[in-house]
């Protein structure tokens, strides 16, 4: 589908979007204003606690020892978990905040590993480089979420699993917020068609991510499972499954505690968490 500007603009402002920390309204909610070990304990704290189910898909105990690559770095909080856990760590962020936050993590616990700043569409990793890939929130962002997907295949060694989430087309979310670029899509589908929505206003890309001042995101994919599967078709293995939900309307009357285990999630969930085999 249709892409609304061109990918060389997608990474510019990517770069000066995302230099503003992803989670940053999170840390001002939370109180913390500095990067103190302390400071980043309580956001990290936070983060494990509202995604429970993340371990499911990172398994950082099986990781141990392998080449671990994370693309679309955030506060960190997911990097210093896979150093601490004991995996030979490189992170790729394609703006320089995420890059200094996580090189600040590893060098204030005394972790290996390095941060670098570049693009997953264009990476400057030899072929064949790492045994997992981690990329939770970011390939949906690129601008060209089917590249990212194969540069990522590129990337890994036979066996290797590239694990990520990227935004579920049919959420409840998109139903209620986007109902005719939503069933624009479906009716795209039915006819046979697979690939992402990709051309959406502000407003729709705010829902999801925006920065402390409510601008939206500069690009943001949205895909079926269906979708996602034909894109990893060059994989051995490919499995996909449904997470997340807020408690808002149509869902108020839950906490989200609950609501994440109850059957919503997986039928309307807004994130779809995979993992695809080399």
């Amino acid at each position: 589908m249709a892409e609304d500007i061109t990918q060389n603009k997608v990474s510019e402002e990517n770069a000066r979007f995302w230099d503003e920390l992803c989670g940053s309204q999170l840390a001002r909610y939370l109180g913390i204003t500095d990067s103190s070990p302390q400071s980043l304990r309580k956001f990290d704290d936070w983060y494990f606690d509202f995604y429970p189910y993340l371990d499911r898909y990172i398994k950082f105990d099986d990781l141990i020892g392998k080449r671990v690559l994370e693309v679309g770095l955030g506060y960190g909080t997911v990097s210093q978990q896979l150093a601490a856990s004991g995996v030979i760590y490189s992170g790729l962020d394609i703006a320089a905040g995420p890059v200094k936050m996580v090189n600040h993590r590893l060098r204030q616990n005394d972790l290996d590993g390095l941060a670098v700043q570049g693009s997953i569409l264009e990476p400057q990793f030899e072929r064949e480089s790492f045994d997992a890939i981690i990329a939770i929130g970011c390939l949906h962002h690129t601008g060209d979420l089917k590249q990212a997907i194969e540069q990522s295949l590129h990337l890994l060694r036979p066996g290797g699993q590239l694990t990520f989430m990227v935004y579920y087309a049919y959420s409840y979310r998109r139903w209620m917020q986007a109902p005719i670029d939503t069933l624009s899509y479906l009716f795209y589908e039915l006819m046979g068609n697979r690939g992402v929505v990709g051309a959406s206003g502000s407003r729709q890309r705010a829902a999801y991510d925006k920065s402390v001042s409510g601008e939206g995101a500069p690009h943001t994919d949205w895909i079926s499972k269906k979708s996602l599967t034909n894109l990893c078709a060059g994989f051995s293995k490919f499995e996909a499954r449904l997470e997340n939900v807020d408690a808002i309307p149509p869902f108020k009357f839950w906490s989200r505690s609950k609501l994440i285990n109850t059957v919503f999630p997986r039928m309307f969930g807004l994130d779809l968490y995979a993992i695809a085999t080399k």
